[in-house]
């Protein structure tokens, strides 16, 4: 057999030797049901299944970080939406801050990390290829709904790095 060929062959059945591991990670999500007991800010709230606290940050969006226009707004229709009621959370994994990223329902199946952004309480987040959520986001800006309707509403991704660099105005290039 020549040199290159068995090198494919060894590529090929390291890459099929992988590929049960990556499957076992896709099938890692977790799905809890409890009660939310706290809205840290219009993306992340705690969720207490049993005596357990789950500190959860919504997959896929990001809502106005303290400070920014629309903050307080968003995370009221957070707590409209889910505080102290029994919510549904699918888990998928920890994120850099040790919260867990999941997607939130509600009783009657309402997918609210979609909700948010459909109303205009939150952006899609930069990094999310979600085509609900770009729909979601792509008509509440088309209405003006929530942060929409200022003229220039300004990313939280763009405002947590001017705040990182001390306020300065971002360059675009």
């Amino acid at each position: 057999m020549p040199a290159m060929l068995r090198q494919l062959m060894l590529v090929l059945l390291f890459v099929c030797t992988l590929q049960p591991a990556i499957s076992q990670k896709k099938k890692e999500v977790q799905t809890v049901k409890g009660k939310v007991v706290r809205i840290i800010d219009g993306d992340t709230f705690e969720l207490l299944v049993g005596r357990t606290p789950y500190r959860i940050r919504m997959n896929a969006i990001d809502a106005p970080e303290r400070g920014q226009d629309y903050y307080q707004v968003s995370k009221q229709a957070l707590s409209d939406q889910c505080f102290n009621k029994t919510m549904t959370v699918k888990l998928l994994k920890k994120d850099m801050y040790q919260r867990w990223l999941g997607d939130l329902y509600d009783a009657k199946g309402v997918y609210v990390n979609a909700w948010m952004v459909a109303r205009g309480y939150a952006w899609q987040y930069k990094y999310s290829n979600d085509a609900t959520l770009a729909a979601a986001q792509e008509a509440a800006r088309k209405k003006h709904l929530g942060l929409w309707s200022q003229p220039s509403p300004q990313e939280p991704w763009t405002f947590r790095k001017v705040k990182r660099n001390g306020g300065a105005a971002l360059q675009v290039h």
